[in-house]
């Protein structure tokens, strides 16, 4: 059994605990390959310093967090440096009011993915459509990170070459539709999202919530938890066979 946690921030959650125990507990557990994203400089070093083997990340501007630092000159260089699977995470989303900036900086990522051929880590909150209709203008891989949006939204987006992550926030009963459209279009991973910010008082290992996501899924669709991992694993293998499942 492999299981993929699909999006995390693993430099993040370094700095409020180290992660060797969390690793070894999680790969007794099955969960033995991370796709981390990384929005600050510090990150780029961390990641520099840990090159765990069953880890990749990528870097990107991001539409609504405060905190990101990054900008295009390093995020280019990580792509000359060959250190980047993907792209993201980037986007758009509606709580930031500056629209313009946003799809000027996402079109100018969306362009060094073409440029690099790389994929692209999606953050859409709002805005599918315009989204839809900018994505539609470059011919990549998508994995679009925790869409929890309307059943609409996710139709327009699953027009392109993608995949979705499913995170705990659409194992709630109002999303009930959504996550079903999800499973049944066959185009899923799974993903815990963590960072330090949401890490829960007492909570030992934040990695482990990848399972209960699975087993989630599972008792909701009735889908057998083992097929569910299968799916997972074949779209990540064909999704990005030289990169997204480091060996």
């Amino acid at each position: 059994m492999i299981l993929i946690d699909a999006h995390c921030h693993l430099a993040n959650l370094a700095e409020l605990m180290p992660l060797e125990p969390l690793f070894q507990e999680a790969t007794e557990q099955g969960i033995t390959r991370y796709v981390s994203s990384v929005l600050r400089q510090k990150e780029i070093e961390w990641h520099r310093l840990n090159p765990y083997p069953n880890l990749i990340y990528s870097a990107g501007i991001h539409p609504n967090f405060d905190e990101c630092d990054l900008k295009l000159q390093s995020i280019t260089q990580l792509c000359e440096n060959n250190s980047l699977w993907a792209i993201g995470e980037i986007g758009l989303d509606r709580n930031n009011p500056d629209l313009k900036w946003q799809t000027e900086i996402l079109n100018k990522q969306l362009e060094l993915a073409v440029q690099y051929e790389l994929p692209v880590v999606l953050h859409i909150v709002g805005h599918q459509n315009l989204a839809g209709s900018i994505l539609r203008e470059y011919p990549l891989k998508y994995m679009v990170h925790g869409y929890a949006g309307s059943v609409e939204g996710f139709a327009e987006l699953a027009r392109l070459d993608s995949l979705f992550t499913i995170s705990q926030r659409i194992l709630k009963d109002d999303k009930r539709k959504l996550l079903n459209a999800i499973l049944e279009s066959g185009r899923y991973l799974f993903e815990t999202d963590i960072t330090q910010y949401y890490v829960k008082t007492g909570e030992n290992n934040p990695l482990l919530r990848l399972i209960e996501v699975v087993e989630t899924c599972a008792r909701i669709s009735g889908i057998d938890p083992q097929e569910l991992i299968n799916t997972q694993y074949r779209n990540a293998q064909s999704y990005a066979p030289n990169g997204f499942l480091p060996h």
